[in-house]
């Protein structure tokens, strides 16, 4: 659920992932979760939620659409689909988020899973409502508290309905709260409030933002507001009937790209620390057998996968970047192509002290890589520095690496060791040893 204070979006850069629901803190959060057969037609988009409201159709919000990448996949059913076209509501106006709805075509229809129907009458006022959702969650008393896997719902009870909107209340139990009373959580925009009639459930609302909330989102008061969808239902039949020609005149235009195999030498050479012109830091470091990117105050890892010669790709989200590097082939420098604009990012070598020295003493140092940085050091922002000293072999191999010292103990250790065991010199007349270099992990 995006924030609203003053009318103004803040568009928050790591609430891509999908959220919640935010519940009462009397309640056991068990008493709010669910399974997903129970509303089969609720989407997962990554870092947005939808309804599946026809086999080949799915309704989400459209401040969210600027994140989703050319064909991104969508999962339904255990089935893999992908995102042929995202078309905005025409009216849709990012700085207030009035007409904040957005229809996505699949590349073919679902199978095997039910469809939800659009709520078209307009006596939604004092109607009884569902929210579905999954990630963050948290409770009145305190707002957000952490993540979880697991769906949840929550009900509510429609305090207005007029023009754009449907709006709800967040009462604490103090205040007339129902058994099972919550909102949608960050992440949860798009997603659905259901309203159950005599012929099954009907989306009558899309999660679109929180007034109100100006102590915190998810605390009991605020006022959450739902794109209404009795306005609008006459533009969304009219999408749905359009051709693939008309469709690919109106949709949000993004780049395809394909995927290239890499080599070992270019993904080493990715692998670093980089750093915007205010200060953020992004890591491009390994993952499984692939390469990812993630930002510094973050512990979520993204994949890129290289698509041209110096330009690479994320499938998950609207990003790629370009990799610029030195006369002796180090990449010294990316540039982010994102919803952001273009956004040039420094690498923050690690060796680049140690290469100077070196040069002095008519050694070249050929290929470096940089460490992975542990696991446990990620999610628990651990920082740090490991000194080596080293040998190098004749024909440029690194040996005897012995650790020096380290902070804290056992942390880096092997990590970095396992770096410095990878780089690669020039040839020399005679071995040199006792060499030293330090890694410094710091976020």
């Amino acid at each position: 659920m995006k924030i609203i204070q003053s009318f103004i979006i803040a568009l928050l850069l790591f609430s891509f992932y999908c959220g919640a629901i935010v519940i009462r803190h009397d309640i056991k959060p068990e008493k709010y979760q669910i399974k997903q057969t129970q509303y089969p037609s609720v989407v997962d988009l990554n870092f947005l939620t939808g309804t599946l409201i026809s086999p080949q159709w799915v309704l989400t919000a459209a401040h969210g659409t600027l994140y989703m990448p050319a064909k991104q996949e969508v999962i339904i059913n255990q089935q893999k689909y992908y995102v042929e076209f995202i078309i905005e509501h025409p009216e849709y106006n990012k700085n207030n988020l009035n007409h904040d709805m957005a229809l996505l075509k699949l590349d073919r229809p679902v199978l095997n899973t039910a469809t939800t129907d659009i709520y078209t009458l307009a006596d939604e006022k004092e109607q009884h409502v569902w929210f579905v959702g999954r990630g963050d969650i948290g409770n009145g008393l305190v707002g957000i508290t952490g993540s979880t896997k697991v769906l949840n719902n929550a009900e509510n009870i429609v305090e207005n309905a007029v023009g754009l909107w449907i709006t709800f209340d967040f009462d604490s139990p103090s205040n007339n709260a129902l058994p099972l009373e919550g909102i949608s959580g960050p992440g949860d925009s798009g997603g659905p409030a259901f309203i159950n009639t005599l012929s099954g459930l009907k989306v009558a609302g899309v999660s679109s933002h929180q007034r109100e909330n100006n102590d915190g989102e998810g605390l009991y008061g605020v006022k959450e507001y739902y794109t209404r969808t009795s306005v609008h239902n006459q533009w969304i039949e009219s999408i749905k009937a359009k051709n693939d020609d008309e469709l690919s005149q109106l949709a949000l235009k993004r780049p395809v790209y394909s995927i290239v195999n890499s080599t070992k030498n270019e993904t080493d050479a990715l692998i670093g620390r980089y750093q915007l012109a205010g200060g953020v830091v992004l890591f491009i470091e390994a993952c499984a057998e692939e390469i990812c990117y993630r930002w510094g105050n973050s512990t979520t890892q993204t994949e890129v996968f290289k698509t041209t010669e110096k330009r690479w790709f994320t499938p998950e989200i609207n990003r790629s970047f370009t990799v610029y590097s030195s006369d002796n082939g180090i990449v010294n420098r990316i540039v982010l192509d994102d919803f952001h604009g273009k956004r040039e990012l420094i690498k923050q070598d690690q060796v680049i002290a140690l290469k100077n020295k070196i040069s002095t003493r008519g050694r070249k140092l050929l290929t470096h890589v940089e460490p992975v940085w542990p696991k446990r050091a990620v999610e628990e922002s651990i920082e740090g520095s490991v000194t080596m000293s080293f040998a190098i072999n004749t024909d440029g191999s690194v040996s005897h690496i012995q650790i020096i010292d380290s902070t804290p103990n056992g942390m880096f250790e092997t990590a970095s060791k396992k770096a410095l065991s990878q780089w690669k010199y020039a040839e020399l007349d005679k071995p040199l040893f006792d060499i030293k270099t330090r890694f410094d992990y710091s976020l």
